[in-house]
C-alpha cells in the first residue's frame, strides 16, 4: 500500500512537467463580473492539434464568485479559443466561444439551487514572458447561464 502511495505521489509531482510537453496548460484566474462580484478559479487549456490547427485549443474553466450573502454562485465554462498572432509581436490574441453553466443558491436553504446553461463568447490577449508561465487577460460575454460580462486575468503553467 505505502508503495502505490509513493508512486501515485510522484507520478502527481511529475505532473506539472509533463502537460507543457504536451501543450497542456493549467493555471489560475482571477473574474471580476459585471455586478461587482470577484471570484477565483482554475483553468485547463489543451490543444485540439490532432483534430484542427494548433492554434484551436479547449479550455475548461471553472470560477467561484463571492456575492453578498448568504447567496453562493459559481460558474463552469467550456469553450474553444482560435488563436490569431500577431505579425511583428510575442502577443497572440484569442477569439471564440462555448458553453457556460451558472449555478446559485441560499446558504442553508435546501432546494434553492438554481442552474442555468449559456453561450458563452471570447476575447482574450496572451502575454509570452519567455518562461512557461503564460500571463492572460479575457473578457466573456455570457448569453444566457451567467448572463453576465467577466473580466479574467490569470496564469497558465
Amino acid at each position: 500500500m505505502r508503495l502505490r502511495v509513493a508512486a501515485a505521489t510522484i507520478a502527481l509531482g511529475m505532473l506539472p512537467a509533463a502537460l507543457p510537453a504536451q501543450g497542456v496548460r493549467l493555471g489560475g484566474q482571477l473574474s471580476f463580473a459585471q455586478d461587482e462580484n470577484a471570484g477565483l478559479g482554475a483553468r485547463l487549456e489543451a490543444p485540439l492539434t490532432p483534430f484542427w490547427s494548433r492554434d484551436v485549443r479547449l479550455a475548461v474553466a471553472f470560477d467561484y464568485f463571492f456575492p453578498s450573502a448568504p447567496l453562493n454562485y459559481w460558474e463552469l465554462n467550456g469553450d474553444l479559443e482560435w488563436g490569431l498572432p500577431i505579425r511583428g509581436s510575442r502577443l497572440t490574441v484569442y477569439v471564440g466561444g462555448g458553453l457556460g453553466v451558472a449555478h446559485s443558491s441560499l446558504s442553508g436553504v435546501p432546494g434553492s439551487g438554481v442552474s442555468d446553461l449559456g453561450i458563452n463568447l471570447l476575447f482574450g490577449l496572451r502575454i509570452p514572458t519567455g518562461s512557461h508561465v503564460l500571463p492572460f487577460v479575457e473578457v466573456r460575454p455570457e448569453l444566457g447561464g451567467g448572463d453576465r460580462l467577466v473580466l479574467t486575468t490569470g496564469l497558465l503553467f
